[in-house]
């Protein structure tokens, strides 16, 4: 996604060519006024559809929060939803393969930008732990066929068939294509698969607060229901897919995230100019060595703590010493993270000059900074929740300030890392007169030997370079770090455990889509950056 697409005129409006605009008398006469209808056209096809997809995820999210009171939302009416959803999708992207199909001879779309590489190899990472939660929900379900219907039983399989029919649409998203996908197709697959994500989160958080409830009140469970597994295969099936349904959701948000970017991007063309001269990146291990010594160690301390934390939380007599530890650490870590932050920023500061931002407005990399803004909701809404528990909440003790403490060491740290990688995905390095040009395409130089010591890399370079390395080893292993937030009893105690329980629910998922995208992109700032 660092390559650089020019924001053109929709398909189907007149290009400019070299005769016209200088009296060309042999220049053919295009009908007045037929860009700018294209172009309304366009801008109105956007609109409908973007609010095609309001509506159909508010009338989904009415059925699916109509259900709780029956204890989970994936009861027979939300199956049938979903899976008409799910069957009109595919039919849809079949329909549109078989006509790209007919028209070959046409190459008229082509998006080389619908996705990163690393969006799409975690699409199908995903996309097969999908599957296979699909088949265990199958074996689950067959188990209990006694008392499930139909509906449900089939639910799995209509799910496979969608999964792999759009990670086959979205993995040729960006090879040549006769027709621009429709925009109401796009939307419509990507409310169902927002619709699909809700789902989830409700059915694990009723699951998980009714084993809550179950554990402190024993006598309002229900020992005799007949729907619950009576053999070890069943058992092994619901387990397993208990694993399974953290991957399900991330599959939704990544594909979410390349339908918004193939809808964003279908009406532009890539203009002819050529991209603005880059010098050639150089990967060298030696300048690199103080980020990875500081990623090292803190990987190392992060695992340490993680196993000591697992530990200390099984015993209810050690959880304070184990959210002690939690709070001590990783606010000392998200302070670390927010100085490399601002040792960024302040070298791609003082090294800007008025040819230092990028030369195009890149509609990727305005989708790039959308999806950041947009995922870094998660972490900070579960911030600002817990800081408002916090304050309304008259409450003495050490863990009380160190839950404070790491609220707003993750708030200023979420927002100086969203400023850090803005300010270099906007910037791209310094051209000096006496380098030389690089040849046309991108090319870069990977090394894990040191680099001569005539070699010309400028201080303020080598200054970022550690910047960069020592902050994305960092972001890596806190995208799995723990997660204590049903622990401590100061949100709980404020919200209620069962409103607690669905914001955490919510707000994970696009934490984890929120890191991984901000390592993606951090190593694309370190590959500028040398």
């Amino acid at each position: 996604m660092s390559n650089v697409l020019q924001r053109c005129p929709p398909l189907g409006s007149p290009h400019p060519t070299a005769g016209q605009g200088q009296g060309a008398p042999d220049s053919p006469a295009t009908p007045e006024g037929t860009g700018w209808q294209d172009l309304a056209n366009a801008r109105a096809g956007s609109l409908l559809s973007l609010l095609y997809l309001v509506l159909l995820t508010f009338l989904g999210s009415a059925i699916l929060l109509a259900e709780i009171h029956q204890r989970s939302p994936q009861s027979r009416n939300v199956h049938g939803f979903l899976a008409t959803l799910m069957l009109t999708s595919c039919a849809w992207m079949l329909w549109f393969g078989w006509r790209s199909s007919q028209n070959k001879g046409r190459k008229l779309h082509q998006d080389h930008h619908a996705g990163a590489s690393w969006l799409k190899g975690g699409l199908s990472l995903f996309a097969l732990a999908t599957l296979v939660l699909d088949c265990l929900s199958l074996g689950y379900y067959y188990e209990l066929q006694h008392c499930t219907s139909v509906l449900i039983t089939a639910f799995p399989v209509v799910q496979a068939v969608f999964t792999i029919i759009q990670v086959r649409g979205l993995a040729c998203s960006d090879s040549p294509c006769p027709l621009p996908p429709p925009r109401f197709g796009l939307m419509h697959t990507l409310a169902t698969n927002v619709l699909m994500w809700m789902s989830v989160v409700l059915d694990e958080s009723m699951k998980q607060l009714q084993e809550i409830y179950d554990a402190h009140e024993p006598e309002r469970s229900s020992p005799t229901n007949s729907c619950s597994c009576a053999t070890t295969l069943c058992h092994i099936f619901s387990e397993g897919a208990a694993y399974l349904h953290p991957f399900n959701i991330e599959f939704s948000l990544f594909s979410s995230t390349m339908l918004y970017v193939v809808w964003k991007n279908t009406g532009q063309a890539a203009c002819p100019q050529q991209p603005c001269p880059r010098p050639r990146g150089r990967f060298h291990l030696s300048g690199a060595f103080v980020g990875l010594v500081l990623g090292a160690l803190a990987i190392s301390a992060t695992f340490g703590v993680m196993i000591s934390f697992g530990v200390l939380a099984k015993a209810p007599e050690t959880v304070p010493e184990a959210l002690r530890t939690y709070y001590i650490f990783n606010s000392v870590l998200l302070s670390a993270m927010f100085l490399a932050s601002l040792v960024g920023i302040a070298a791609y500061r003082l090294q800007r000059d008025p040819a230092s931002t990028d030369c195009s407005k890149s509609v990727v990399r305005s989708l790039d900074v959308t999806l950041l803004l947009s995922s870094s909701c998660g972490p900070l809404m579960v911030s600002v929740f817990s800081l408002v528990a916090i304050f309304f909440l008259h409450i003495n003790g050490s863990l009380h300030l160190l839950d404070l403490c790491f609220s707003l060491c993750k708030t200023i740290q979420v927002l100086g890392q969203n400023l850090f990688i803005t300010e270099a995905l906007y910037s791209r390095p310094t051209h000096r007169p006496d380098t030389p040009d690089s040849p046309p395409g991108n090319e870069w130089v990977f090394s894990i030997s040191g680099g001569p010591a005539e070699e010309p890399v400028q201080q303020d370079v080598a200054a970022r370079r550690e910047s960069n390395c020592a902050i994305c080893p960092v972001w890596i292993l806190y995208a799995y770090g723990m997660r204590p937030h049903l622990v401590s009893q100061i949100e709980q105690a404020f919200y209620g455990f069962t409103l607690w329980v669905i914001i955490v629910k919510i707000s994970l998922p696009l934490g984890i889509f929120y890191r991984m995208h901000s390592v993606a992109s951090l190593f694309e700032v370190y590959c500028k950056a040398c």
